[in-house]
């Protein structure tokens, strides 16, 4: 693969053989799997992954597997899923499906519904949701075949009670508040002409009624993640970067705007993960030419700010999965 078509574009100098300045600082969760001193990310590069409605989820399949497997430490991939998920509880897959053509590919919400139920959770323990009905067709997500007990509900559908979000009031879905006792994040990598980038942070304003509001207090999307109902629950963050959109997002404005970058990547400290994220991004925008990124992604900066994560790039470590 040519540098010029390199899937994870980030000068693999910094990143992929890990960054050795400082110690991360630790997150407010204590997430299993998390053996080294610094946050991990693990990207999985693929040159195969297919894009659109021809994404392979077998290659799908392989590289959540590889990543999970890194972040455990673990050889087997069962025993490597039960170190963030017991079959005990129930999980919430919170895929953003916002819009056509720039929603989380159905192949990675299948890719980790499969590995939990090889890993011995009941697939009626799994609940796949976003805020919408309408989300779920943009996204092009529907029952699998194989997996036909996996619940497939909407956050809109109850919500709990009030709570305080840095300066915003806001409800959680009744899905996170009340139903799961775990969640697994899965976004999608792409531009935000409001919050400059949405990945995992972001896509939980998803899960509140009062989106707005956020766009309106960027930053208290970091406040929003630092509630106990969502920071405690998280167990893991799966981004869906096998095409990137590095401008006009969140919509799809158009295939000018995307960039192929060939990748999935994964980790259990969603500040780092969103940081590396950005990272990923702003790359690909000066690849682009189109200038760094804007606006300014601050609510990741914030987070690690509030103790929620680590948020300085020297401070993660990227692995290759």
């Amino acid at each position: 693969m040519s540098r010029r078509d390199c899937a994870f574009p980030i000068d693999r100098r910094s990143f992929l053989r890990g960054i050795a300045a400082g110690a991360a600082s630790a997150p407010l969760a204590s997430f299993a799997g998390q053996k080294s001193d610094k946050s991990r990310v693990v990207v999985a590069e693929r040159p195969n992954y297919g894009a659109g409605s021809k994404v392979d989820k077998t290659v799908v399949k392989e590289a959540v597997d590889a990543m999970v497997k890194k972040l455990s430490g673990k050889t087997n991939v069962d025993e490597a899923w039960r170190t963030f998920v017991s079959p005990r509880e129930t999980v919430a897959l919170k895929f953003n499906g916002l819009f056509r053509r720039a929603s989380t590919s159905p192949a990675l919400v299948w890719a980790v519904c499969r590995g939990l139920v090889n890993a011995g959770l009941a697939p009626e323990k799994i609940i796949v949701f976003d805020r919408n009905e309408v989300d779920f067709r943009n996204a092009g997500i529907r029952p699998f075949e194989d997996l036909p007990k996996v619940r497939f509900l909407t956050g809109n559908a109850a919500w709990g009670e009030d709570v305080q979000a840095g300066p915003i009031k806001t409800r959680i879905t009744r899905i996170l508040a009340k139903d799961a006792d775990a969640i697994i994040n899965l976004p999608r990598l792409k531009h935000h002409v409001i919050a400059g980038v949405t990945l995992a942070m972001k896509n939980h304003v998803g899960s509140v009624p009062n989106p707005k509001d956020y766009h309106d207090h960027i930053d208290a999307i970091a406040e929003l993640n630092a509630l106990p109902t969502i920071r405690d629950k998280t167990r893991l963050a799966i981004c869906d970067a096998i095409v990137g959109l590095f401008d006009g997002g969140p919509r799809f404005r158009g295939s000018h705007l995307t960039w192929k970058a060939n990748a999935l990547f994964a980790g259990t400290d969603v500040v780092a993960f969103d940081a590396v994220g950005a990272e990923m991004l702003r790359k690909a925008r000066m690849a682009k030419k189109a200038g760094p990124t804007k606006p300014d992604p601050s609510h990741i900066a914030h987070a690690g700010q509030i103790g929620l994560g680590t948020a300085d790039l020297n401070k993660i470590e990227i692995i290759k999965a």
